[in-house]
């Protein structure tokens, strides 16, 4: 009896673990979104101008947390993603916010004038994900981001982000470095998108510590038929997907 106690204490608290880790994975927190090509020719000038609008005190008058903003390495056509905490829609729109906001802009309009010629394609999206506190915990540890974006078939938004959840207790049973989640709230036609957080791109490549059984085993225990499955299983339901790997900018 002394031992069934210890095991099914020992199970709670790693359930607890999981519970806690899964919950630093994705959340209710609402992030805007926006991906930016830098007109040709003009990416060292959009840097440029990002780095500015940072400095700035804009997002101290204006309320609204410092962006994070990643810069594309490879994959996707998109050069920058900047990523800006709201909370949520109450906290964004309230007559306060709006009006710190639009105050902040007008104080920055001949900056925020010079933006359009620096750029030939934006996408906004709006999407729910972890709590802020994981986000920067996050972002403060790591420089190097494996970014997929996924648009879910007709009807399937649901299991997509399920898959993604399953893909998640595979990475973390196999050992390997388990992925952000952010849901689809408005915006672009992008259902969930994942952002795996990295050291270094060594780091990122690194191979699972498991066994070929072990990788095997967790497969089947996340809800695949198996590791070949877990592929596949995606690909069922998605009409398509984009990869990046970005680095962080300061």
């Amino acid at each position: 009896m002394f031992k069934n106690n210890i095991l099914l204490s020992l199970l709670l608290v790693l359930s607890l673990i999981s519970s806690a880790a899964a919950e630093e994975r994705e959340g209710d927190y609402l992030y805007g979104v926006t991906t930016l090509r830098a007109a040709p020719g003009e990416l060292a000038a959009l840097l440029d101008w990002i780095a500015e609008w940072k400095a700035t005190d804009f997002h101290e008058s204006s309320g609204s947390p410092e962006p994070f903003v990643m810069r594309h390495s490879q994959g996707d056509q998109w050069d920058l993603m900047v990523i800006t905490p709201f909370g949520s829609w109450a906290e964004q729109y309230t007559e306060e916010a709006t009006a710190a906001r639009e105050a902040a802009t007008r104080s920055h309009a001949e900056h925020f004038a010079a933006l359009p010629a620096l750029v030939a394609f934006q996408e906004d999206h709006f999407a729910y994900g972890p709590p802020l506190a994981a986000l920067e915990a996050a972002w403060e540890d790591n420089d190097f981001f494996h970014v997929e974006m996924f648009f879910a078939l007709p009807g399937l938004a649901a299991d997509l982000l399920e898959q993604r959840r399953m893909e998640n207790e595979y990475l973390e049973a196999t050992g390997q470095v388990t992925n952000m989640i952010f849901r689809r709230g408005a915006g672009s036609d992008v259902d969930v998108f994942t952002i795996g957080f990295h050291r270094s791109l060594e780091t990122f490549a690194a191979p699972s510590p498991a066994t070929d059984d072990e990788k095997e085993d967790a497969a089947r225990d996340a809800g695949f038929d198996g590791r070949a499955d877990i592929s596949f299983y995606l690909r069922s339901l998605i009409s398509g997907h984009h990869d990046t790997l970005a680095v962080k900018v300061d």
